[in-house]
């Protein structure tokens, strides 16, 4: 890949009416906490240019640009959608701070998912090269990288919020927390063991807070209690990926 590739126009951009089957299952969760009855015309994400999070400009990434890892842009799509629509349903942190905080862990959950695209499909599967997917190897080569970052994230859910609150920026849950939910839940079914212990008590209690919401009651014994929400934390079969090589 070319140091000075335009790599935010690899992914294609949301546009048009969005039909509710076609969003993901993290953006359905949101619309059923908000009680919105999904209209396409109305509520259909849209970005323009001036909209670029901060986890998708090129000064945010480093030198390895690690968005490239996200292969067909589901990642990169999922998430913008999942800005966007906390816009429209009203679900932005009312402060800057909460703001900032909701920034800072999207970058790094962005980048997470990315690695986890990556090992899957280019490190641990590669059908141009034969090599057949291991998901032992996968799990232990990613391991090592969720647990260096995984701390971090328990620090930002145990971060003091005024007022106080198991979430992200309070008692009530905002887009950003919607979004932690879904990416940690992808990744914990990924690697399961790198979730155990004391040390990931915060992320064990706001997985805990997220599904005792009385509006997602009926959700999480119906559509949200089984798969993934962002990425499936397997190879993607149909990508071809020599040319990420």
């Amino acid at each position: 890949m070319e140091a000075d590739a335009d790599l935010r126009g690899h992914h294609p951009k949301l546009e048009g009416p969005i039909p509710y089957e076609k969003l993901p299952k993290v953006a359905k969760m949101m619309l059923k906490y908000c009680g919105i009855e999904y209209d396409p015309e109305v509520h259909s994400p849209s970005m323009d240019m001036d909209d670029t999070p901060h986890w998708l400009t090129d000064e945010a990434q480093d030198h390895t640009m690690v968005h490239i890892y996200d292969l067909d842009g589901t990642i990169t799509q999922n998430f913008i959608l999942m800005r966007s629509l906390g816009w429209i349903c009203n679900m932005i942190p009312k402060t800057y701070a909460g703001a900032m905080r909701c920034e800072e862990l999207e970058t790094l959950l962005f980048y997470l998912m990315n690695r986890m695209t990556w090992m899957i499909n280019k490190v641990c599967y590669d059908p141009e090269n034969e090599v057949s997917f291991d998901l032992t190897y996968a799990q232990n080569r990613y391991s090592r990288r969720l647990r260096l970052e995984l701390p971090k994230i328990n620090a930002m859910l145990a971060h003091e919020t005024t007022p106080p609150g198991e979430m992200l920026t309070g008692p009530t849950p905002c887009y950003a927390d919607f979004l932690a939910y879904a990416c940690l839940y992808d990744l914990k079914q990924f690697v399961p063991r790198c979730f155990a212990g004391i040390n990931n008590k915060p992320v064990t209690m706001f997985f805990r807070a997220m599904e005792d919401l009385p509006e997602l009651k009926e959700w999480f014994e119906g559509e949200g209690a089984e798969g993934a929400y962002v990425r499936p934390p397997h190879p993607s079969v149909t990508i071809r990926i020599g040319y990420f090589a």
